[in-house]
């Protein structure tokens, strides 16, 4: 895919800053599941994880900077990282709460399905995965319970949030925009999204992938938003 490729090319040239703002969500996600594991909630791994998917969006406005910088002939600094953030409309703090919101709804109705299926203490690095029947059964029911809210969240962000970042349209607007951009290229949308939550959903399992493959699906997804809405300036 084209979009890939470009990510690969944009990441490859914004490499050592890259890896370090993807490092530190890699280690509190080190950190949240070895807490859940320790804490003998490990199945709700998986749901948190499928969760990280719908709040990630706001973490584009850094990767966006970056991006920026390189296109400027730099080579891309915290400055510019922090700057995207600050320079981001403010509408897009609207659409992250209204994304934390979908996200805490996912995680109450899978801690609801995990005291009704399993309702007791599972300790343990190899309790994330669906070894077991029963516990084949909860990730099932967490997917079909969280599906839902996960397409909500992809189609009003997907492309709502480069939207936002660069300050191309309100709230509104940029949700609106997005929705409709989402279902006039239906099959290869979904398509992307399939790709974009499988590959960060392993790579939260296995950190270290996170810190490649963030920055990679990110740049793609610039790539992918500036195909769709080509920039007016030129």
């Amino acid at each position: 895919m084209a979009a890939v490729a470009s990510g690969l090319r944009v990441f490859a040239d914004t490499a050592p800053l890259s890896l370090l703002y993807a490092g530190g969500f890699a280690v509190f996600g080190v950190g949240l599941i070895t807490l859940l594991a320790t804490v003998g909630l490990a199945p709700m791994v998986l749901p948190l994880v499928g969760g990280f998917l719908i709040v990630a969006p706001a973490l584009l406005a850094g990767f966006f900077a970056m991006s920026a910088a390189r296109r400027d002939g730099r080579k891309p600094t915290w400055r510019d990282v922090g700057g995207g953030f600050l320079r981001s409309s403010p509408s897009l703090w609207g659409l992250v709460l209204v994304c934390l919101f979908l996200f805490v709804i996912w995680m109450t109705d899978a801690g609801i399905l995990y005291s009704f299926m399993l309702g007791r203490s599972y300790t343990g690095w190899k309790m994330l995965f669906p070894l077991s029947a029963e516990l084949l059964r909860f990730h099932l029911g967490a997917v079909v319970a969280g599906g839902l809210f996960a397409l909500i969240a992809f189609c009003i962000t997907a492309y709502a949030v480069p939207l936002l970042i660069e300050r191309r349209a309100n709230l509104v607007v940029a949700v609106s925009a997005s929705v409709r951009a989402i279902f006039r290229s239906l099959p290869a949308n979904l398509m992307w999204s399939l790709v974009l939550g499988g590959t960060i959903i392993v790579s939260i399992i296995v950190p270290l992938l996170l810190t490649v493959t963030l920055p990679v699906t990110a740049f793609a997804t610039e790539c992918l938003y500036r195909t769709v809405f080509p920039d007016e300036s030129g």
